[in-house]
């Protein structure tokens, strides 16, 4: 464990390569329950699962009487541009001239936030602290840590995801620590009007076109059952969560490391009610699943596994997405939030879009170079936005 004397509110800070180096009580006291991707809980689980696949990062800062203010939680993964590696690998290539591609287009990063969860996910602090102050401790704290002599894996790349429009009065602070400013795809987020008690509220929102277009996935639909799993049963069916997993997961233009679906089990058993494992049923066979978690008053999906050969005949991926919204209605969730990709379909079940904002910095000119042309590459993508509602 690093420690480091500081002055102002905050006395000194401790950063450690294990979330279970520190003090729990300490930790979720600054996390105070306002996120469930940044409490011990979730921490640990991940940590444990994943270790063998990324390096963890953690920090707490103290003040002068010794109260914790503030947390920081980071991650060091491999970022790999999977659009460039596919394309220069076209045609015959030797598995040395394929590894050398590969190479060039994977790069250490340092996230401070969750690669594995959108949104602001990497650090919190209690309110005896300033924005400005606590942007200031964050960026020292990673700056501290780059430089550690002990830590073998040096990152190239620092990043900050993922901020929403509402944070822009202290995520733009970063810029004066030089971090570079980018968008990604938007986050899909389904307001929740109180008055929308069961499902028949929602769809009678709707208009008729879409209203139909929904009852037309239940009817293709009409074979599959629903079930929440236990922590043991995900276990009974690892093997076939992990093919579904990674069916989807296959087919993303990026890697930031691939989560281990162990994880899903000790999500279960360390959070219980609030991460959900949903399984769809044709018959005995699972032919996809979905993950979600309770944060606050926010119903925020996580992941889902696809078999892409019922996906058409039977609408699951739709059906999913229903599924998520009877989730939030039964958990008087505000909001649901979809994520990214998929934006027209999930708009078509009446999700808006929201800007998500990235801050990136490099170690040096060289690795800047690199760094400009894939923050260039990455930009929204421009879609179709369905209105469903009435209202609209």
């Amino acid at each position: 464990m690093l420690k480091q004397k500081k002055s102002s509110h905050i006395d000194h800070h401790e950063i450690t390569d294990s979330i279970q180096s520190i003090d729990k009580r300490d930790w979720d006291g600054v996390v105070d329950a306002r996120n469930i991707y940044l409490s011990y809980d979730y921490l640990l689980a991940l940590e444990i699962v994943m270790k063998k696949e990324m390096d963890f990062y953690y920090n707490i800062s103290y003040d002068s009487a010794g109260t914790p203010v503030l947390i920081v939680a980071m991650q060091l993964v491999k970022f790999i541009d999977k659009r460039k590696v596919h394309a220069e690998s076209l045609g015959k290539l030797s598995n040395h001239l394929h590894k050398k591609i590969a190479d060039a287009f994977t790069t250490n990063v340092l996230v401070c936030g969750n690669v594995f969860s959108d949104g602001e996910n990497g650090f919190l602090w209690s309110e005896n602290l300033g924005r400005e102050e606590a942007i200031n401790e964050v960026c020292s704290i990673i700056d501290q840590l780059k430089e550690d002599t002990r830590i073998k894996t040096k990152s190239s790349i620092t990043l900050f995801k993922e901020f929403w429009p509402a944070s822009k009065k202290y995520s733009d602070l970063l810029k004066e620590h030089s971090y570079r400013k980018f968008m990604i795809d938007v986050n899909m987020v389904l307001d929740i009007p109180e008055s929308w008690k069961a499902m028949d509220d929602y769809f009678g929102s709707m208009k008729t076109k879409f209203r139909t277009r929904a009852k037309r996935v239940f009817k293709q639909s009409k074979d599959i059952q629903i079930k929440t799993l236990t922590a043991a049963e995900i276990v009974d069916n690892k093997e076939r969560i992990s093919v579904l997993f990674g069916n989807v997961i296959n087919k993303s233009d990026f890697s930031v490391g691939r989560l281990d679906t162990a994880v899903f089990e000790l999500f279960k058993l360390h959070l219980q009610d609030v991460f959900s494992f949903r399984a769809f049923y044709l018959g005995d066979e699972m032919v996809g699943f979905s993950t979600s978690f309770l944060n606050g008053d926010i119903l925020e999906a996580n992941y889902v596994g696809l078999d892409y050969k019922y996906n058409n005949e039977l609408a699951v991926y739709q059906r999913i997405l229903y599924d998520y919204v009877e989730q939030s209605l039964k958990s008087k969730s505000r909001e649901l939030h979809l994520g990214r990709t998929a934006e027209l379909i999930k708009s078509s079940i009446g999700a808006l879009p929201k800007n998500m904002t990235l801050y990136a910095k490099h170690r040096g000119s060289v690795r800047n170079m690199l760094l400009k042309p894939i923050i260039e590459s990455i930009s929204p993508r421009e879609f179709e936005l369905r209105k469903p509602f009435k209202t609209n």
